[in-house]
C-alpha cells in the first residue's frame, strides 16, 4: 500500500509538473522516481516503519516487549526525539480527527488537550497530509519520508533546469539535494518537509522576475501555500528571506522590474488568503504560548555564536558528516549540534570545480550565499550576533539556514557538470576532484588520530567516512576515464554514496512493532467516562498514549499554553529538554487533573491513594483513589483577579481539589460558596465538545481540566455565555440555579474566519481558471 501509494502520487505530480511547469524525459522521471528508493524502496515494498520508533522500548512498558520485536539496545539516532514524541503522534491525531469527521482544531491526547491545527507542525491541511492518512499512522510516516525526498529531489531538478542546466547535470543537483543530510534526517518533520521547498521557490522567483504574468504568479502562489501549509513557520520564514535575496540578485538584471515585484506581492497575498484557515488559528495561538514568550525574552537576549572551537567543528560537520550530532570527548568540547550542510563529497568537488571554471553571475550568488548560509548553521559568533539584533531574525533559530548553504552546494554541483560538459575539460575535472579527494582523505586521517567521539547506539553514522572517500575515488576514476556516459556513471557513484552514507539514518521495523497492544491497558479501552493517563518518571513516554486513544496531562508540543506551564511546579518535574515527567503519583494537582491510571515501575513503591489493579513484567498498572471527574461542582470559589502565579502559589497548598477552585475574572478578590450541583454528562465529541446536564441549587460555577486556550464556546440551553478560566489554565462556565442542558465547544473564531476565506479563495481562483479556459478556447477556435 505505501509503495502503491507512493507511486500514484509520483505520477500524478509528473503530470502535473510535464502539464504546467516543465516538460520532463521518461529517463529523467525514472531517476527523479528512484531517488527516494535506495532509503525508503524497502520499507515502502514492506509496508514498513521507517523512523525512531526504538525510543519507544527504552522505558516501560513496552521495554518488556524489547525482545520480542528486535529492539535491544539504545535509540540509533539521538537527534531524533521529536520525530517519535511530536510527529508520529501528531499524524495519528489527524488521522482520528479525520476519521470521526472533524476538522482538526483539537488534539485531547496531551497537556489536558491543546490546538492541533493552530500548532501548525501537524500540516494537517498538507496535501501530502490528506494522502498519507489512507495508511496506518505509522506507516504513513514512511510515505512521508519518501516524498519529501522526492519533492526535494523534484524541485532541485526543475530549479537546475531553470538555469540552463541539462537534465544529466540537473539531476546531479537532484540526486545530492533530495538525499542531503539535512533533508533525509528531518524528513518526516515540518521542518524538513518545508525545507525541501526552497528550490521550487527559487524556481517561481525566477519565473517571476524574468515573465511576470498569471501563469508564473500562480507557481509563485503554489509555492508558497505548499511550504505555509507544510507546517513550520520558522522554516517557511527562512525560505521566504532567501527567495528575497534571490528575487533582489535576479530584480538587479531584469527589465521588468515593478511588474515583477507587483506579480510576486499579488502571488503572497493569494497564497496567504489560501491558507487563512491555517494561518489565523496559529496566529492566535501563538502569543498564548511559552514557547512565545520564551524566544522574546531567552532566545532573543541570549549570545547565539560559540567558541571558536565549536564553531570551527561545526563547519566540519559540512565536509566530514560523520562528526554531525556528535559529543566530542577530545578536545573536550561537548556536543556539536549545529545544523549541517553536508550533501556528500562528490557533490563538494563539483561546485568547487564550478567555483574555479565556470565564471557566471549564478556561481558567485549560490557561491556567496552559500558561504553566509553555512557561517550561520555553524554560528559563527561575529555574523550570529549581528543577525541577532534584526527584527524577527531576534527570535528565529538561523542556524537553520545551514539547509540553505547545502541546496547552493547542490546547485553550484550542477552548473559544474554542465560546465564539465561544454568545456569537455575532463582533465581539469579530475584534478578538481582529485585534489578534494586528497584534502578529505588528510582530514580525515587527523581528525581519526586527534579527536575523540562519544559512542552512539548501533554505531550510527558508521559508513560516512568510508562513503565519503570511497565513491569520490570511483568519481575521480570516471571523469579521468572520460567514457560516453560519464554524467550517467556520476549520477549513479553519487546515488549510491548518499544512500551509504544515509541509510542508517533510522532504522526499518515491522509494522506491528510501531506500538503494540498492551494486554495491561487494554480493559481501559472500555471505559466510556473520560480519564487520563501517566507514567511515572520515565514510563509510557507523552504522546506515545495517543496510538492507545487515551489522554495524558504531560507531553511534548510546539505550542505549550504559557498558564499550564504554570501550574507544572505543583504536579511534575523536569526531564532533560522535552518533556516534564509525574515523579510524585501523591500530588494532590494530578487528582485534579483528572487523572485515574498510572503506570509505575514494578521496583517502585505503592503511593498513598492508589491501588494495583493490572501488571505485566516490569511494569505496573494503578487505579487512583482520589480522582475528580472532568467536569464537576467545587463548594467553594474565589473569584476575583488574581495573577496565575499567585493562584499556583495558593493551590499549592491544597490537599483536595474537590473543595475549592480559583475563577479568574476582572472583579476584586471574592471567596464564596458554590453550587451546590450536579454534573451528569451526555455525549463528548474528542474535537473538543461536552454537553451535559447540570442540577444546580444554587448559581455555581462549573470547572472542567482542559486547558484554557482561546477558542473555547459554551452555550446554556442553546444560548451563548462567557467562558472563564478556572485553577490557571483550565476551564468554567457559570450555570445559574435550576436544571440546564451545558455545551462546551471548542470552535475558534479564527478557524470559521479562515476557513471562510479560503473557501471563498478557492472559489474564486477555480472560477477564474475555468474562465480563463473557455476564453483561450474561443479566441483558438476564433
Amino acid at each position: 500500500m505505501a509503495l502503491v501509494l507512493y507511486f500514484l502520487t509520483v505520477l500524478l505530480l509528473f503530470a502535473l509538473v510535464h502539464r504546467f511547469v516543465r516538460p520532463l524525459s521518461r529517463a529523467a522521471m525514472l531517476v527523479l522516481f528512484a531517488i527516494p528508493l535506495g532509503i525508503l524502496g524497502y520499507a515502502l515494498v514492506t509496508d514498513s516503519v521507517y523512523g525512531p520508533i526504538d525510543y519507544l522500548y527504552q522505558d516501560q512498558p513496552h521495554k518488556a516487549f524489547a525482545a520480542q520485536h528486535g529492539m535491544q539496545g539504545g535509540a540509533r539516532n539521538a537527534s531524533a526525539i521529536d520525530v517519535f514524541s511530536e510527529f508520529f503522534p501528531w499524524r495519528r491525531a489527524v488521522q482520528m480527527s479525520f476519521a470521526r469527521g472533524e476538522w482538526p482544531v483539537w488534539n485531547p491526547y496531551n497537556l489536558c488537550g491543546h490546538p492541533l491545527a493552530a500548532e501548525a507542525q501537524a500540516a494537517p491541511y498538507s496535501p501530502f497530509t490528506i494522502v498519507a492518512l489512507v495508511l496506518p499512522a505509522p506507516v504513513s510516516m514512511t510515505f512521508t519520508a519518501a516524498i519529501a525526498l522526492f519533492l526535494a529531489a523534484l524541485s532541485a531538478f526543475l530549479f537546475a533546469r531553470e538555469l540552463d542546466c541539462s537534465e544529466a547535470a540537473s539531476l546531479v543537483a537532484a540526486t545530492g539535494w533530495g538525499l542531503a543530510a539535512s533533508n533525509v534526517v528531518y524528513s518526516q518533520t515540518a521542518m524538513g518537509f518545508t525545507t525541501v521547498y526552497i528550490p521550487l521557490l527559487l524556481l517561481a522567483v525566477r519565473r517571476v522576475v524574468h515573465a511576470p504574468r498569471v501563469r508564473s504568479g500562480m507557481l509563485l502562489t503554489i509555492a508558497l501555500a505548499l511550504t505555509v501549509l507544510a507546517g513550520h513557520p520558522e522554516s517557511l520564514f527562512l525560505n521566504v528571506l532567501v527567495g528575497c535575496v534571490y528575487a533582489v540578485f535576479a530584480l538587479a538584471r531584469s527589465t521588468n522590474r515593478w511588474r515583477a515585484m507587483f506579480t510576486a506581492i499579488a502571488a503572497g497575498i493569494v497564497a496567504a488568503l489560501l491558507c487563512a484557515m491555517f494561518l489565523l488559528p496559529l496566529l492566535e495561538a501563538i502569543p498564548q504560548s511559552i514557547e512565545y514568550e520564551s524566544k522574546q525574552f531567552v532566545l532573543g537576549e541570549r549570545p547565539r555564536g560559540v567558541a571558536q572551537s565549536q564553531f570551527l567543528m561545526a563547519l566540519a560537520t559540512n565536509v566530514f558528516p560523520h562528526l554531525h550530532v556528535r559529543r566530542f570527548l577530545q578536545p573536550d568540547i561537548g556536543y556539536i549540534g549545529a545544523e549541517t550542510a553536508a550533501v556528500g563529497s562528490i557533490v563538494l568537488a563539483f561546485a568547487l570545480y564550478a567555483i574555479w571554471r565556470r565564471r557566471s553571475a549564478d556561481t558567485w550568488f549560490f557561491t556567496g550565499l552559500g558561504i553566509f548560509c553555512m557561517l550561520c548553521g555553524a554560528r559563527w559568533a561575529p555574523l550570529s550576533d549581528a543577525l541577532k539584533e534584526i527584527p524577527l531574525l531576534n527570535i528565529t533559530l538561523y542556524d537553520r539556514l545551514a539547509f540553505a548553504a547545502a541546496l547552493c552546494l547542490c546547485v553550484l554541483a550542477a552548473l559544474g557538470v554542465e560546465e564539465l560538459l561544454r568545456r569537455r575539460d575532463f582533465r581539469a575535472a579530475a584534478l578538481s576532484l582529485g585534489v578534494v579527494l586528497a584534502l578529505l582523505g588528510i582530514g580525515t586521517w587527523w581528525i581519526s588520530r586527534g579527536v575523540v567521539l562519544d559512542v552512539v547506539a548501533a554505531d550510527y553514522g558508521h559508513a560516512r567516512r568510508f562513503a565519503e572517500l570511497f565513491f569520490l575515488g570511483i568519481a575521480v576514476l570516471v571523469v579521468a576515464w572520460r567514457p560516453r556516459f560519464v554524467v550517467p556513471a556520476l549520477i549513479a557513484i553519487l546515488f549510491a554514496q548518499r544512500t551509504l552514507a544515509e541509510h542508517d539514518t533510522f532504522r526499518t521495523f515491522p509494522a506491528q512493532a510501531a506500538f503494540p497492544s498492551i494486554p495491561m491497558l487494554e480493559p481501559l479501552e472500555q471505559i466510556r467516562e473520560p480519564f487520563r493517563l501517566v507514567g511515572q518518571h520515565t514510563a509510557f513516554p507523552p504522546a506515545t498514549n495517543t496510538f492507545y486513544g487515551f489522554e495524558d496531562p504531560r507531553g511534548y508540543e510546539a505550542l505549550t499554553l504559557k498558564q499550564l506551564v504554570q501550574t507544572w511546579a505543583i504536579w511534575s518535574d523536569p526531564h532533560g529538554s522535552w518533556y516534564y515527567r509525574v515523579d510524585d503519583l501523591e500530588a494532590p494537582f494530578l487528582s485534579f487533573l483528572n487523572v485515574r491510571y498510572a503506570i509505575q515501575s514494578d521496583d517502585r513503591p505503592l503511593p498513598a491513594g492508589w491501588k494495583q489493579i493490572g501488571a505485566q513484567p516490569g511494569a505496573v498498572l494503578l487505579e487512583n483513589e482520589r480522582v475528580l471527574p472532568r467536569i464537576f461542582v467545587p463548594p467553594r470559589v474565589y473569584v476575583g483577579g488574581m495573577s496565575e502565579e499567585e493562584i499556583v502559589d495558593r493551590m499549592s497548598l491544597i490537599r483536595d481539589f474537590s473543595q475549592v477552585a480559583w475563577i479568574t475574572t476582572h472583579d476584586p478578590i471574592t471567596e464564596r460558596a458554590n453550587g451546590p450541583g450536579t454534573i451528569a454528562l451526555r455525549s463528548r465529541r474528542l474535537g473538543g465538545e461536552y454537553v451535559f446536564d447540570a442540577g444546580m441549587q444554587s448559581e455555581g460555577y462549573v470547572v472542567i481540566s482542559d486547558s484554557s486556550w482561546k477558542g473555547w464556546r459554551a452555550y446554556i440551553d442553546g444560548k451563548r455565555v462567557p467562558m472563564h478560566r478556572a485553577n490557571a489554565a483550565f476551564l468554567a462556565v457559570l450555570v445559574p440555579a435550576g436544571q440546564h442542558t451545558v455545551r462546551v465547544v471548542y470552535w475558534p473564531r479564527s478557524f470559521v474566519t479562515g476557513r471562510a476565506i479560503t473557501f471563498g479563495t478557492l472559489g474564486l481562483m477555480i472560477a477564474f481558471a475555468v474562465m480563463s479556459h473557455f476564453r483561450n478556447a474561443r479566441v483558438t477556435a476564433g
